[in-house]
């Protein structure tokens, strides 16, 4: 007796699809085409992400005080270039060396980032003042930037614009546009008042670098009072110094009057760094 072959369920399919040569032959290129696309498409994300060094960062260093050469060798240490884009005059650091930076340190970014630099000339540089008398003073405060000046004092002085550029001293003197002046002097600025209503929301600093919490400040409309080191700052080593403490404080005064003071305590002490990352981390 002969056994009976019993079709499975593959075998009734092929049997069906048998009888439909064209269609077999679309649907096998299709479904080759689906996964190679699919395939291919993987593929590309993975090599893009390879690429990109995507999720992985690097944490730019300081280089302020250093020579363009030895900025060189760090960034070159942590897969990072240099250039030198400008020169300021600052007459209480080495000539040469890197004033200032961008990013700054601390920020991150990918591998092979441009890192500007600003060093120190040797002899000061003159450019003539720009015009900026009855401008809005953000705009002001970046055009003193990109001229090389300093951005010193804020003061008001009655006026109805608020925040008004209604004058620009140096020394105590007002400039006139077009005076030659060296490139890194202080300028201080004197803004209109708003009738006297001007009042800033406080910017938190505490865990910022020193000199993003100093920038901070003037972009809010406020000066730097004193800056106070604890023991575990050296000198003038304070590149790297983050503000653990500032006055007023943002908890508890939100609002301040625009030209306020502020106070900032400053550290290199890890510990103190670390407590305050945790702080921040539950109050937000």
């Amino acid at each position: 007796m002969r056994a009976v072959c019993v079709p499975t369920k593959l075998t009734w399919i092929m049997i069906k699809f048998s009888k439909y040569p064209r269609l077999t032959f679309f649907l096998l290129n299709l479904s080759a085409a689906i996964l190679i696309l699919f395939i291919g498409g993987y593929l590309v994300l993975v090599c893009l992400d390879n690429y990109t060094s995507h999720g992985k960062y690097i944490s730019v260093p300081a280089f302020q005080m250093l020579s363009p050469e030895e900025a060189g060798k760090v960034a070159a240490s942590h897969q990072l270039r240099v250039t030198v884009v400008d020169s300021l005059y600052d007459e209480t650091a080495e000539p040469g060396v890197v004033l200032e930076q961008y990013p700054l340190n601390g920020a991150h970014v990918k591998a092979n980032r441009m890192i500007q630099l600003i060093t120190n000339a040797h002899t000061p540089e003159k450019v003539p003042f720009p015009q900026l008398n009855n401008a809005p003073y953000r705009q002001s405060l970046q055009t003193l930037r990109a001229k090389g000046f300093r951005a010193g004092k804020i003061s008001y002085a009655p006026s109805e614009f608020k925040n008004l550029v209604l004058s620009l001293q140096y020394k105590g003197k007002d400039i006139l546009p077009g005076t030659l002046l060296r490139k890194g002097a202080v300028i201080d600025l004197v803004l209109g008042d708003g009738g006297g209503h001007n009042m800033v929301a406080t910017p938190r600093l505490q865990g910022m670098q020193l000199s993003q919490a100093l920038m901070n400040l003037k972009e809010n409309y406020l000066n730097t009072g004193e800056i106070i080191p604890d023991g575990s700052i050296k000198g003038n080593n304070t590149s790297m110094a983050v503000v653990y403490l500032q006055q007023p404080d943002p908890e508890i005064h939100p609002k301040i009057k625009a030209g306020t003071y502020v106070k900032l305590y400053i550290t290199l002490n890890n510990e103190k760094i670390q407590a305050l990352d945790t702080l921040l981390i539950v109050t937000q």
